[in-house]
């Protein structure tokens, strides 16, 4: 199969396929005389573990190597490094997950500041910051 019908039976787009293939995450198919390239069934099997892994935050540099040992080896082997990446993704996603709450939490803060602050309360320019301007500035520091 060509590129558009690999790409359509794993969900993947034709240059998503052809960026795996040049970071070695996909080994590169056969080509056929026209210089097409020529996509088998395994090849749409792992561009679609590649995709799911993916999805779930591993990152591509892992993918490549789980991919190879998905292929040659035990499923021992496959579960042991799928657990090791899933636990890392999950942790690093948690890690951002904390650092979001933590951003919507400073957001609700410089909001209701900035609803409570007097509309009329006047400084001078460059000499004293507003108090919207030192809001937004001490959550820079926390």
């Amino acid at each position: 199969m060509n590129i558009q019908e690999a790409a359509a039976q794993c969900g993947l787009t034709a240059d998503t396929i052809r960026f795996y293939e040049r970071k070695g995450v996909l080994p590169r198919p056969p080509r056929e005389a026209n210089g097409y390239r020529n996509y088998t069934a395994d090849h749409v099997r792992t561009l679609r573990l590649a995709k799911g892994l993916r999805h779930v935050a591993v990152p591509l540099e892992v993918v490549a190597p789980m991919i190879a040992v998905a292929h040659s080896g035990t499923c021992g082997e496959v579960r042991g490094d799928l657990a090791d990446a899933l636990s890392d993704a999950l942790a690093k996603t948690e890690r951002r997950l904390n650092d979001l709450i933590h951003v919507r939490d400073h957001l609700k803060l410089i909001l209701a500041g900035l609803t409570s602050t007097d509309p009329a309360d006047i400084t001078v320019p460059g000499m004293a910051p507003c108090e919207c301007i030192r809001l937004v500035s001490d959550t820079a520091e926390q």
